[in-house]
């Protein structure tokens, strides 16, 4: 039990940091850098290298949540359940902490806002369908009774 929860927020881990460079880093990169409000300090330094090491610690702990709920609680063992809830989870996840900075900072526009709640849904949707099909890899079936 205990390996495949290490087994699945492990791959759930690797998933969301490859997508997150993917869409974040590659295929929005523009887009959001045109809807953010820039000034001194925003950003950090990405050209050390411990920025990579926290954004990859920051998907295992979403990874060891979403696993954690999925095989405690919610019993998912297959890839369209997680699917289903993982994107449910990023929606809701990203809609609340978008609504907190929009409406706290001027951080970014509401465009962006946008698709940022779109592309977390995608991705976290994505890993919560690899962790399921993870916690389900050989699972011995039930009989129906």
């Amino acid at each position: 039990m205990i390996k495949k929860l290490i087994l699945a927020t492990l791959a759930g881990s690797v998933v969301q940091f490859l997508l997150g460079w993917l869409i974040y880093g590659l295929l929005l990169a523009n887009f959001m850098n045109s809807h953010t409000t820039h000034y001194e300090g925003l950003m950090k330094d990405m050209n050390t290298g411990s920025f990579i090491i926290l954004i990859f610690i920051s998907g295992l702990v979403m990874s060891f949540l979403i696993t954690y709920i999925f095989q405690r609680w919610a019993k998912f063992e297959k890839f369209f359940m997680g699917l289903a809830a993982g994107m449910l989870l990023g929606f809701l996840l990203a809609l609340s902490y978008d609504l907190y900075f929009l409406a706290s900072m001027n951080m970014f526009s509401v465009s962006a806002m946008i698709v940022d709640i779109i592309a977390n849904t995608v991705v976290v949707g994505i890993v919560g369908a690899v962790i399921a099909w993870v916690l389900g890899f050989k699972s011995k079936a039930v009989p129906i009774q």
